[in-house]
């Protein structure tokens, strides 16, 4: 694939992607149902918070439209401009991209237990509850450590590169340690600001890597060609 073609179409999709991160899993949830629960939880709560059918949708097909179709150009688009240059920061963009493509099948998977959830809300407690106990280790557990090494990978790559701004860099690394320790959630009490302040770097992150891919699109793009006079 060409790489300015390539650019072109992760910045796209990343802006797809950050459109449906932001309405589909934060605002429109948030205005449905409040915060999303947690192991912690009260049981009742939970249940409460799953009986929306709206979330059906929102995580059965949104979840795969942005942990699948957008995800992955997104993070072809970032393992070459950031792996252009040099042979290190080269390196670090191959492995947030392989880390990319194991993680999207545990984003799918979490999407489709959620969406599960929602009919489960209205059956048996005891199957709801072994569901959502296997969708918060998954979600909050095993995507967070993934999510954490992928965005680590490529932050790591333009540190040592400077295919995107360094600044952009460090921030990736502050939102991998945020990541890695919300992963906690499932088995340890996390404070509830800490998972704030990583979605807020998470978002930042995300807004600044999809602006750097789109500057680099247009910087890409080329110019007028110029006749000769006659």
């Amino acid at each position: 694939m060409d790489r300015t073609f390539e650019i072109r179409l992760g910045a796209v999709a990343g802006w797809l992607g950050l459109a449906g991160i932001t309405f589909a899993f934060i605002v429109i949830p948030a205005l449905l149902a409040g915060q999303p629960p947690t192991v912690n939880t009260p049981p009742a709560a939970v249940v409460a918070y799953f009986r929306h059918p709206e979330f059906a949708a929102l995580n059965g097909v949104i979840g795969v439209f942005v942990g699948i179709l957008t995800i992955v150009p997104f993070a072809f688009a970032l393992r070459s401009l950031l792996g252009a240059a040099g042979d290190r920061a080269r390196t670090f963009a191959d492995l947030g991209l392989a880390l990319v493509l194991v993680a999207a099948p545990v984003y799918l998977v979490s999407s489709a237990l959620a969406a599960m959830l929602v009919q489960a809300a209205t059956g048996d407690a005891a199957t709801f509850a072994t569901l959502f106990r296997l969708y918060d280790v998954l979600y909050d557990g095993g995507a967070d450590v993934l999510e954490g090494a992928w965005i680590g990978a490529f932050s790591v790559a333009a540190i040592l590169g400077g295919g995107l701004p360094r600044w952009i860099g460090w921030l990736g690394v502050a939102v991998a340690l945020s990541r890695w320790v919300k992963a906690f959630v499932p088995v340890a009490p996390v404070p509830e600001i800490v998972i704030t302040i990583s979605g807020l770097l998470f978002l930042a992150w995300f807004v600044a890597s999809v602006s750097g891919l789109t500057r680099a699109a247009y910087r890409a793009a080329p110019g007028p060609v110029l006749q000769p006079a006659a």
